[in-house]
């Protein structure tokens, strides 16, 4: 199995493939769109995929699904099958279009979203998606044979968190408002044999917290991390230090960073990077920008002052951009 955060600059994307009685296979967890290109759109069509595993949407926001649409679409011309569309908007019950308003302030991106759904609807009931699942704390995905992908969030508090911060004048307060749909973003722990990697999309704060509190997850210690998606690419305001000492983590652990260019947002920053460095991670981004840049220098100013001159000479040139691919095997 191989795991690729695509180059989707300031967004996300990720790629799970891999091939069963000679059939590829592949899960699509968010989808955004790179200028006008559609990395993941060229990617089903290079490999020429008749079916797709799953398609999720980890929250809406529109760097994680402005090119969704144009996938189902494609799916839709090809008869590609999609087995399961999941997400997290279950959590908006029957007031949804009621709060949909209130998760993006772009009226582009809310068209974006509205259409996302509406396409979605119409292509379950056309049969090319199969089944629509909704994601809360304890959903899971049985790929293969010890390999299987599990929500520990958004729950019940999320929800709670998220409504709470809606419902305190959302027209009004949009940044606030557009913010806590952040809350609704999945966190997927994907296990493969005795090791697990950990895909964060925006979870803020207060989701780790909850996860060290409640220490309902206990395979966070009993195996070991390999690779975790940095939260919010990146952002220092979802960074939480304990959560990363909370867990077990394997001799040589992966970070990956999904960031682009963003001259608001500035993902990712620096003290992550720095802060995950010291704790031993290799760390990977899809481009070399804001904190990544920092982080480079830096390296190679240790490479200056120390004698581990070899080990820090293959920590800078292990720094590119682009497409992060891991072998999970």
């Amino acid at each position: 199995m191989k795991i690729t955060f695509k180059d989707v600059g300031q967004g996300d994307s990720i790629l799970l493939e891999w091939s069963e009685k000679a059939i590829n296979k592949i899960i699509i967890i968010d989808c955004n769109k790179k200028d006008k290109q559609n990395p993941v759109l060229n990617h089903i069509k290079s490999i020429c995929h008749q079916e797709i595993e799953c398609m999720i949407l980890s929250h809406p926001h529109s760097d994680h699904y402005s090119g969704m649409t144009e996938v189902l679409d494609y799916a839709e011309t090809k008869g590609i099958i999609i087995r399961q569309f999941a997400h997290t908007l279950h959590f908006l019950a029957n007031d949804y279009y009621k709060y949909l308003g209130a998760v993006e302030i772009d009226t582009e991106a809310l068209k974006g979203l509205q259409d996302l759904i509406d396409t979605v609807d119409r292509l379950k009931k056309k049969g090319i998606i199969k089944k629509i699942g909704f994601i809360t704390e304890g959903w899971h995905l049985d790929i293969l044979d010890n390999v299987h992908i599990k929500c520990l969030s958004p729950g019940p508090e999320e929800a709670r968190r998220y409504m709470d911060l809606v419902d305190m004048e959302p027209i009004a307060n949009k940044s606030a408002a557009t913010r806590a749909a952040n809350y609704l973003s999945t966190v997927f722990v994907l296990t493969v044999l005795q090791k697990y990697h950990i895909l964060t999309s925006d979870c803020e704060i207060p989701v780790l917290e909850r996860l060290i509190s409640q220490n309902s997850h206990t395979f966070l210690h009993r195996n070991s991390m390999a690779i975790c998606q940095l939260p919010h690419h990146g952002s220092l305001k979802n960074h939480l230090p304990d959560f990363w000492d909370f867990i077990t983590v394997s001799e040589k652990p992966v970070a990956v960073v999904s960031a682009g260019l963003h001259e608001k947002y500035k993902h990712p920053h620096f003290p992550v990077l720095d802060s995950f460095y010291r704790k031993g991670y290799f760390i990977k981004s899809t481009n070399i920008v804001y904190g990544m840049v920092e982080y480079a220098e830096y390296l190679k100013k240790l490479r200056v002052t120390s004698n581990k001159l070899d080990s820090f000479a293959d920590l800078v040139s292990y720094h590119t951009g682009g497409d992060q691919s891991f072998d999970l095997n």
